[in-house]
């Protein structure tokens, strides 16, 4: 693998979101990259027959759109893994650790499953039918389950202390990922100080404050444990660059200890993404529903929803701007979404981060837009809600019933944010314990 190379991992790319991502990819760099750059794309499946299935929707891709000069640019790196099982992560780690890469650019934390099992449809209908705008893009008759937890992650009889429980969608969807992200650190800081790796978790548009228990950090006693999770995941990402959670973070992005090193020049920059409102199999449907369902969405997108993205590939927008622009870019668009209350790149990175969602319009034309996030705003300021780009306090981008994030919601995000840091530290910490004990003769 050329050292010049861009090399980007995707998770949960054998369909969906993951794969739209890939394609997305594809056309960006070559789109937007001197002819003299590639992309070496790590995408990660469950099975190697997924793998190879999304290994030949790629190169179709490619032959279909490009010429042959620019298929050389592209190379594809299938692997496999099961985020639910840590031994899996980690013998994928091992395996990347060991390979000809000697950098990682980007990781673009998309795996997950919904937990979803069923719809509450007394609710649904007649919010549709009301409001089918806002009902689509912030569904609150979704239907969770309640303490789903994972396989045994190490060998009967392994350890002295019975295994704990790990929640199966906080795995899956979270920190399978954080784990995943801690061991591949070594990549990751070995880009270049001017160009430092990028982690992107992926969220969703619709959690909100009260989804969110610090007391059950592993959502095993709610019945919304997709939205506690992907709550859970704004708090880490929007809080990673605070004094409060520099400890923390500090640990989680140290290479100290581990066996395979490399370089250290940087620290990677966390970011978090929502992708809108996809019609994908994270929710399964009967086909019927599920027609009916995507019919619902494109409804709302032309009642006015910049949220309803619909397809994976016009979704993925997000996420690829993230992962392929540079540094000062991304920087420059939060100084326009901080909206004139800041002015230099030093006061930016002295606030809040920005959670970045995919937009769309009626056309079917998307940009990549800020998210207001419940207790903390647009940019984490404390400053009352402008008129943005969908229409100020009572715009179409909006949950319904949204207030201003006032500089005690903020600094309460920020507390919160670093307790969550914290904790997933010790829990991580835990479990490297555990597998190192299960390894002992």
């Amino acid at each position: 693998m050329s050292s010049s190379a861009t090399n980007i991992l995707v998770t949960g790319a054998n369909g969906g979101l993951g794969l739209g991502i890939c394609l997305r990819l594809i056309d960006s760099f070559l789109e937007s990259r001197h002819a003299t750059e590639s992309l070496n794309i790590i995408y990660t499946t469950r099975s190697a027959r997924k793998g190879s299935d999304t290994l030949k929707t790629l190169q179709a891709h490619l032959r279909k759109h490009y010429s042959l000069s620019q298929h050389k640019r592209i190379t594809f790196q299938p692997e496999n893994v099961e985020l639910t099982d840590l031994l899996s992560i980690r013998e994928l780690v091992r395996k990347v650790n060991l390979s000809d890469l000697t950098k990682l650019d980007a990781i673009i934390c998309n795996a997950g499953i919904g937990g979803w099992i069923g719809l509450d449809w007394f609710a649904a209908i007649p919010a549709i039918l009301a409001d089918i705008r806002n009902a689509t893009v912030w569904p609150f008759y979704k239907l969770g389950t309640i303490g789903a937890v994972t396989k045994p992650q190490l060998p009967d009889g392994s350890l002295t202390q019975p295994e704990p429980p790990l929640g199966e969608i906080f795995c899956a969807n979270l920190f399978g990922h954080y784990m995943l992200v801690h061991w591949l650190m070594p990549l990751l800081r070995a880009c270049e100080s001017n160009t430092p790796g990028t982690i992107i978790w992926v969220s969703s548009v619709e959690p909100q404050n009260y989804h969110f228990k610090s007391d059950d950090l592993q959502g095993l006693q709610t019945d919304a444990p997709y939205e506690h999770g992907k709550r859970l995941t704004d708090l880490l990402a929007l809080t990673s660059n605070q004094p409060a959670t520099e400890k923390a973070t500090a640990s989680f992005t140290s290479t100290e200890g581990m066996k395979l090193q490399r370089h250290v020049r940087s620290v990677p920059t966390q970011y978090v993404y929502q992708p809108g409102i996809v019609v994908t199999s994270v929710i399964s449907l009967y086909w019927i529903i599920q027609q009916a369902y995507l019919l619902g969405i494109y409804l709302a997108r032309w009642a006015g929803s910049p949220w309803s993205t619909v397809k994976p590939y016009t979704a993925a927008h997000g996420a690829v701007w993230l992962a392929l622009a540079t540094e000062d870019e991304i920087r420059k668009a939060e100084i326009d979404a901080h909206a004139g209350e800041l002015t230099n790149a030093t006061a930016v990175a002295k606030r809040g981060r920005v959670k970045w969602g995919t937009a769309i319009n009626r056309a079917g034309t998307t940009t990549v837009r800020p998210t207001e996030v419940d207790h903390w705003g647009l940019t984490g300021s404390g400053a009352a809600f402008a008129s943005h780009w969908w229409g100020g306090k009572s715009g179409l981008g909006r949950k319904p019933g949204a207030v201003d994030a006032k500089p005690e919601d903020v600094k309460g995000f920020v507390a919160l944010g670093a307790q969550a840091w914290e904790d997933m530290e010790q829990l991580r910490k835990d479990w490297e314990r555990r597998i190192e004990e299960s390894e002992q003769p």
